[in-house]
């Protein structure tokens, strides 16, 4: 064979179509593999992500119930320290009504006792003094 036989029958536009065809069908033979290629990092990188994902979601799970514990403990707290308000609130109010009580009957023995202080009398907050004037005057009576 002869080069310029080749070369003519080369030019031929039947043989151009071949080699249009062959180069095409070469450029889909590489896209095909290409995308393939593609196709098979995004599956392993799906997987990574999936797998990282689920770790996370262990962690997250972790942290909810954290959160919930911590949630649940503070919600306590919150009902002890208003019952033991409630209970401070009932405690000073009875002590302030025992102590009404407990100076009213100061009051009405200093008004019985002929010998009680003058100002004791006179003075109506007298009643909250120490008590040791009182076993004073008695000790001296």
């Amino acid at each position: 064979m002869d080069l310029d036989e080749w070369f003519g029958e080369a030019t031929d536009p039947g043989w151009i179509i071949v080699y249009v065809l062959a180069a095409l069908l070469v450029i889909g033979i590489v896209a095909a593999a290409a995308a393939r290629k593609k196709r098979e990092r995004n599956v392993a990188h799906a997987q990574e992500l999936r797998a990282e994902a689920a770790r996370r979601e262990n962690k997250l799970r972790q942290h909810d119930a954290e959160a919930r514990q911590l949630e649940a403990e503070s919600e306590q707290a919150r009902a002890e320290a208003d019952r033991l308000e409630a209970e401070a609130r009932e405690k000073r109010e009875r002590f302030e009504h025992e102590r009404h009580e407990h100076d009213e009957r100061l009051r009405k023995a200093d008004e019985l006792d002929p010998n009680a202080p003058a100002d004791r009398l006179r003075d109506p907050n007298a009643a909250d003094q120490p008590t040791s004037h009182r076993a004073q005057h008695r000790a001296d009576g």
